[in-house]
């Protein structure tokens, strides 16, 4: 007798268990992924469009047993897409906050180029220089640099580029629009960056990792001497040169030297 009561009494735990497990999965279930998307170009709406279908699979999934970071590996399965936020709202909403990343720069290897984005992540080799949003990327010449997919390189000489790009971007809105390459040239006393800009004009910044960005802006800001400051013509030809001298920056330019 004892032992039937144990056995009913077993039986109603587990019923009980079944049921308080069954209503909180009722409760604890995503039912819905607000998913917010920023992008840039046509190719990114594509993307963007599959992603959130793909993202809309997380409905009907237990919240409380998500895993965000699974969530985080669907996106990065994107390359150009980058997860600002991707949060659990409990009981049964997913946040989701992506970015479009823009490419920027590419650097010809074996298998074409590699892509790297505006803030350094490499995000994958392609054929030719082309942009998704249109036009082409920044050609890097003579850097040497490592990639891995889905991170930013690691490299001194690097980080000076970008710092240069974004006070390029500052100034001219968008850089791809006036400069063409960056070629770094390493020597026994000065590094150099060497710019090639659309119009014909060049720009050589000496010692380009010591004050990166107060000499980006010279080259760019100079009254006298600097990019903005050159008429049409001047653009066309000539070398704007920016080099230190302790914490002075000095620009020159030489309309004869090509």
């Amino acid at each position: 007798m004892k032992k039937r009561v144990l056995i009913t009494t077993i039986i109603a735990f587990l019923l009980l268990c079944a049921v308080v497990a069954a209503g909180l999965n009722a409760v604890f279930t995503v039912t819905s992924v607000n998913a917010e998307f920023s992008v840039v170009s046509a190719e990114g709406e594509r993307e963007a469009s599959d992603l959130k279908k793909k993202l809309d699979g997380f409905i009907g999934k237990s919240s409380t047993f998500l895993d965000e970071e699974e969530v985080m590996s669907l996106i990065a399965s994107y390359p150009c897409m980058k997860a600002e936020k991707v949060e659990k709202h409990y009981p049964s909403a997913l946040e989701v906050k992506v970015t479009e990343r823009k490419e920027a720069f590419s650097v010809q290897t074996e298998n074409g180029y590699a892509v790297l984005s505006d803030d350094g992540t490499y995000l994958y080799n392609k054929d030719s220089l082309t942009n998704r949003m249109g036009g082409e990327n920044i050609l890097l010449e003579a850097f040497s640099l490592e990639f891995h997919q889905g991170e930013k390189v690691n490299n001194g000489t690097f980080s000076a580029v970008l710092a240069l790009y974004n006070v390029f971007a500052e100034e001219l809105n968008e850089p791809r629009a006036n400069l063409v390459s960056i070629t770094y040239h390493p020597g026994l006393v000065f590094d150099t960056f060497l710019l090639q800009m659309r119009e014909g004009i060049r720009i050589e910044i000496v010692s380009p990792t010591e004050l990166t960005v107060g000499k980006a802006r010279a080259a760019l800001l100079d009254e006298r001497y600097g990019y903005l400051a050159r008429t049409d013509g001047e653009k066309l030809s000539g070398c704007i040169t920016v080099i230190a001298s302790g914490e002075r920056i000095e620009v020159d330019y030489d309309i004869t030297r090509n």
